[in-house]
């Protein structure tokens, strides 16, 4: 459960960094939509409590992973790393 929550939360910052962050990223319109939405999903929900369960954070960073991949850049970097971190739990 620990972990679920760590994950949960690291989640949430990235996606907290995304959406901060959305103009440095220089996405598409199609793909800045969708990035967008995901971040907002993670940002309010990442966490313990917040509705979504551990796989739900898996797959929901494991497509904003898929999004960001062609970005390049500093901040894109961060976040792909932090989202990196973010595995499933056995």
């Amino acid at each position: 459960m620990m972990e679920e929550d760590r994950a949960g939360e690291q989640a949430r910052v990235a996606a907290r960094s995304v959406l901060a962050n959305i103009e440095a990223l220089d996405l598409d319109p199609h793909r800045r939509t969708q990035v967008v939405d995901l971040a907002t999903k993670l940002s309010a929900r990442g966490g313990s409590g917040g509705g979504l369960d551990h796989a739900s954070v898996v797959g929901l960073t494991g497509q904003l992973k898929e999004l960001l991949a062609p970005v390049r850049g500093l901040t894109a970097s961060t976040v792909k790393s932090w989202l990196d971190d973010i595995e499933p739990v056995y």
